[in-house]
């Protein structure tokens, strides 16, 4: 009962220094690799973010969907009762995306370990599955459950009917787009998938590297810049 506890409490003071104390929590994770409590924070607190934007989405889907009916030839060649039923399938996508977080989140994580156990053998690291495993999912505090009630935060203090387009709510966020307001739809996407998280997910990660893999600096850099170079790259091949 003790070390449950014990191993309860640690899991809980790394969530709270992987924001606090990202050196301390990661040192910590080479040798006590806890990650239960930032697995559920991660994925429960994400989830209810992710639904308070739900309506924002779904309005911002339905405002833009002239337009975007106008920018696609594929779309204009079908019929009114076709695009209405396109239009019907995405806003359902839309209002249940939340519970899509539940499989996304781990994903996310594990896509993470497996970047850093790359560039912990590159490096000729000393980082373990369970020691990287358990950095990916304490880093997830900050990049996606943290993002998503900042998000969450903007859109109520804004409300629903003030996002007009999909693309607003990716810019909502203090993002690399806010330099380039005016850009491209691509160039909209790439830059505001970076967000201010983004890169405190990538300090976090060149840290992980340092600390708890052990690798050199040139090897860190890479693992910390691939992962939000890859979410800006998969946002660009979406965007219209």
């Amino acid at each position: 009962m003790d070390s449950s506890k014990s191993a309860s409490a640690t899991g809980l003071q790394t969530v709270a220094d992987i924001i606090l104390a990202p050196k301390a929590a990661l040192e910590r994770l080479r040798t006590v690799p806890t990650w239960g409590w930032a697995f559920v924070i991660s994925i429960v607190v994400y989830t209810i973010a992710t639904y308070l934007v739900v309506p924002a989405t779904v309005h911002a889907l339905q405002t833009n969907w002239p337009a975007m009916v106008a920018a696609d030839p594929r779309m204009q060649a079908l019929s009114a009762a076709q695009q209405q039923q396109v239009m019907d399938f995405a806003l359902s996508v839309a209002r249940f995306s939340w519970i899509w977080i539940v499989v996304v989140t781990p994903l996310a994580m594990l896509v993470t370990t497996v970047v850093m156990l790359v560039f912990n053998a590159i490096g000729r690291g000393s980082g373990t599955f369970a020691a990287l495993w358990a950095a990916a999912a304490n880093i997830a505090v900050p990049t996606l459950a943290l993002s998503g009630v900042v998000l969450a935060a903007i859109v109520l203090l804004r409300g629903a009917d003030s996002f007009n387009s999909p693309m607003a709510i990716v810019t909502a966020l203090p993002s690399l787009a806010w330099i380039v307001p005016s850009g491209s739809a691509k160039l909209t996407a790439f830059l505001g998938s970076i967000s201010v998280f983004q890169l405190w997910g990538a300090v976090l990660i060149y840290l992980a590297m340092r600390v708890t893999a052990r690798i050199s600096v040139v090897p860190a850099v890479l693992a910390a810049i691939v992962m939000p170079l890859c979410t800006a790259l998969w946002a660009t091949a979406g965007a219209h």
